[in-house]
């Protein structure tokens, strides 16, 4: 038996307090009166006895009897008396709702939400809330690849349900590991009794140490799922480098299924649509289909499988590709015979050759290349110069050499990769004064010959050659053609940049750099405009998403983008511990072994008052009564005298 309300000590000092208020006010009741005679010849001896008579005797005392019991009763109602053991705290249970990509299968008739996983899921989270105790609190933790909160330990049932009714699939695998240790640590936090930790799923995972160990109170809800799925596991889509408008595309499929499966890949580019190809798949292969297609324009490159399975969410992929990478060149120049070959032979540059004549600052072009020409008006986009007058050169001429050999290339930069010489003499070259931010690509001892010169204050990126390259020696060097293909791509890295577009799966991606892509020089992006972080580790760099985006990765030269929309599913089963609980808890575990009494404690309490009155009460208010009519037919005031007397 035990109080929920009040202490034993705070009980019997109200009970005290209250009673003795009482019993006081009875023996108050036969203290002093004042009574009216007519004379006091007869009262002098009889005070006396009086006086010693009332002090043994109390009026009434079975009415303070019932008046006590009656205050004790109440007073234990209002304690809210409990009859049988006592819980100490209330318990705080964590309910893991799965929201991996496995949430969003659909299979079975519809239960009471629907036919999917996640809503077979919450009519079962809906079970076991009902099957608590009222005053333990629930918090609702949605897990996937990253564990998130929605609700705090509650025992507002509505605010669960709400939190619930809003839970949506995701696209990630489920972390089982995270989402157990943050459970535990949130028990721990909580301040009350640490509870059930209840799973909620198909109890699929990704990989890792699958066996859990060492977990109280743990309990699995498992939803049944049928695993014939086949799904797409990539769209890798890659600029060829042999011709700026083709494209080499790969889609990567998998059957996830204990099954042999037949699907068919349907792949269109904008209204183009390829011809549909037939994978027969053995149960976990997994298979690539490729594409090579040619097209000018931008636009939407999908794939999808037929027929749909389970899971539609991976039966799906698309990118979106730009317009053809070529690098618009205008070029002024006097020469046009000697200059076409070197230019048209890379097909990711198209060169447009106009006459000195025809200058205009802003071409339709990305790059100017101005070969031995002093223009009137400096160019408004990025410029190659090649042997510029010493009059009107970007950058000072402070000399002019002859037959000086190149005796140094800048290997450190993008500019210098690949270029080198074995002592190419120059017959004529100018030698350019460069300043702080210029970067000097080949120099002639100390001589700077080749000077490349960044963006800055409105003004475009300038690259300059202080000799003619298709002249003399290095008309026969490899060198030559690497030089122009260098600068031209630190001028428009955008045009000449590779290009790799995929859509994979939501969660970690990791991609191998090539050797000349350096830490410093990448920068990764989401579609509106966030940065993610990332790290490199042996020349391969990783990254994690929780949810679908579009990733742009971009160094020197070359930009990735990552459409990060499918789904990734979880091929692992998840072992339980072997003391875990297992489906819905009967209510009746639940039920506490205490009998609330404060009811009947309280109809008996006022009961009591009532008999109180009836038997007692009603027979005070008669005699006070007729103690005053006899005060109003006694004798008049001048026959009477009024004396107080002390009786008890």
């Amino acid at each position: 038996m035990f109080f929920l309300n009040l202490t034993a000590g705070e009980f019997l000092a109200l009970f005290a307090a209250l009673g003795g208020l009482i019993t006081a006010l009875y023996l108050l009741d036969r203290a002093k009166r004042k009574r009216v005679v007519s004379t006091l010849r007869f009262w002098t001896s009889a005070i006396t006895a009086e006086e010693k008579h009332t002090r043994r005797r109390m009026h009434d005392p079975w009415s303070l009897v019932l008046q006590l019991v009656g205050l004790a009763l109440l007073l234990l109602a209002i304690a809210q008396l409990q009859w049988g053991t006592r819980e100490s705290k209330q318990h705080d249970h964590v309910l893991l709702l799965d929201t991996s990509a496995w949430s969003a299968a659909t299979q079975g008739p519809a239960g009471e939400n629907g036919g999917r996983i996640i809503d077979r899921e919450k009519d079962l989270a809906l079970a076991y809330l009902a099957a608590i105790p009222r005053r333990d609190r629930v918090m609702l933790v949605l897990a996937d690849a990253l564990t998130t909160p929605v609700t705090p330990f509650t025992t507002d049932r509505a605010q669960f349900r709400a939190a619930l009714a809003e839970a949506t699939p995701g696209f990630s695998a489920l972390n089982i590991q995270q989402a157990i240790s943050y459970a535990q640590q949130a028990q721990t936090w909580s301040g009350g009794q640490p509870g059930e930790i209840a799973y909620i799923g198909p109890k699929l995972a990704e990989s890792g140490d699958l066996a859990l160990r060492d977990i109280p109170n743990f309990r699995v809800l498992t939803v049944p799922l049928s695993r014939n799925n086949a799904g797409i596991l990539g769209l890798a889509v890659k600029r060829s480098e042999e011709a700026g408008d083709e494209w080499q595309a790969t889609v990567t499929v998998k059957n996830y299924g204990a099954q042999r499966r037949t699907v068919r890949i349907k792949t269109r580019f904008g209204n183009t649509v390829f011809a549909p190809r037939l994978l027969n798949l053995a149960p976990q292969q997994e298979t690539a289909a490729e594409y090579v297609f040619v097209t000018n324009t931008g636009g939407e490159l999908s794939a999808e499988l037929d027929p749909p399975d389970v899971l539609a969410s991976d039966n799906k992929a698309s990118i979106a590709l730009p317009r053809n990478g070529l690098l618009r060149v205008a070029v002024y120049t006097a020469r046009p015979g000697i200059l076409r070959p070197l230019l048209e032979a890379n097909p990711r540059i198209s060169a447009q050759f106009y006459n000195p004549a025809q200058y205009q600052p802003k071409p339709g072009a990305d790059v100017m290349l101005l070969d031995q020409i002093s223009p009137p008006k400096p160019p408004a986009i990025a410029s190659l110069w090649i042997q510029p007058a010493r009059d009107a050169s970007p950058l000072p001429v402070i000399d002019v050499l002859e037959n000086a050999p190149i005796t140094n290339w800048n290997a450190g930069t993008a500019l210098g990769s690949g270029l080198h010489t074995t002592e190419a003499r120059l017959s004529s070259t100018e030698v350019f004064q460069t300043f702080e931010g210029d970067i000097t690509v080949a120099s002639a001892g100390a001589a700077a010959v080749v000077v490349a010169r960044p963006a800055a204050s409105g003004r475009p990126r300038i690259a300059l050659i202080g000799f003619d390259p298709l002249a003399g020696e290095m008309k026969f060097q490899v060198t030559t053609p690497l030089l122009f293909a260098n600068l031209l791509h630190w001028l428009s890295p955008e045009s000449l940049r590779a290009l790799d577009l995929s859509a994979a799966r939501v969660g970690s991606a990791t991609i191998a750099l090539d050797a000349s892509e350096h830490a410093d020089q990448i920068h990764i992006t989401t579609d509106n405009g966030e940065a993610v972080p990332f790290t490199i580790h042996d020349h391969a760099l990783q990254l994690f998403t929780g949810r679908p985006a579009i990733v742009y990765i971009t160094s020197y030269d070359r930009e990735r983008v990552l459409s990060l929309t499918l789904p990734d599913v979880a091929e692992h089963e998840f072992q339980p511990p072997r003391n875990s609980a297992a489906g819905v808890p009967v209510p009746a575990n639940w039920v506490s072994n205490s009998v609330t009494l404060w009811q009947w404690l309280a109809v008996l309490g006022a009961f009591t008052l009532v008999v109180e009155w009836l038997l007692f009460g009603r027979r005070r208010s008669r005699k006070s009564s007729a103690a005053a009519a006899s005060r109003r037919t006694t004798a008049p005031p001048h026959a009477r005298e009024e004396r107080e007397l002390v009786s008890r």
